[in-house]
């Protein structure tokens, strides 16, 4: 059995999708104890207040910020909805309407719909590109065997506009 130290206990896992941090709801956190524990940088965190995604936190007499165990929960979704495929500011409007009491689901889908339907357009223009490479390189092939051992081939220069 694997022990943790005490600091890293009860800590978001960042790689566990479905994974949520529900220690003492007493507990605060500092910017960089909330930045360590969630995997995201010091400036990720107050740009992600700077946009709307992540609310602006308390702050103590002294003007340090101090962030509930809400703040990591909401850093996990945002980054399991970016990996997803989910823009930052598609998922602030989300959280907006969210955090306003409404119900964003229909629109959630429909935007997951639409990344769905990029990555399909992305692994078609892949598939595509990769079909040119290979016929050039077939054709560098049968150029670099045409080409004297002493002289260049200028393979570069013989390159197809479709791969400029």
């Amino acid at each position: 059995m694997v022990m943790l130290q005490p600091e890293l206990r009860n800590t978001w896992n960042p790689g566990t999708a479905r994974t949520a941090y529900y220690p003492d709801m007493n507990d605060r956190l500092r910017i960089g104890a909330l930045a360590a524990r969630a995997a995201v940088s010091v400036d990720a965190i107050r740009y992600y207040e700077r946009i709307g995604v992540l609310p602006k936190p308390a702050r103590t007499p002294a003007g340090y910020r101090e962030y509930d165990t809400a703040a990591l929960n909401r850093l996990g979704l945002i980054r399991n909805a970016q990996q997803f495929g989910f823009s930052l500011r598609e998922i602030a409007g989300f959280l907006r309407v969210r955090d306003a009491g409404g119900r964003p689901c229909q629109e959630v889908r429909d935007a997951a719909r639409r990344a769905l339907a990029d990555v399909d357009d992305q692994i078609l223009a892949l598939r595509r590109r990769r079909a040119d490479m290979r016929r050039t390189l077939r054709r560098w092939d049968r150029q670099l065997a045409a080409t004297p051992v002493d002289r260049p081939a200028r393979l570069l220069e013989n390159m197809s506009a479709a791969h400029a």
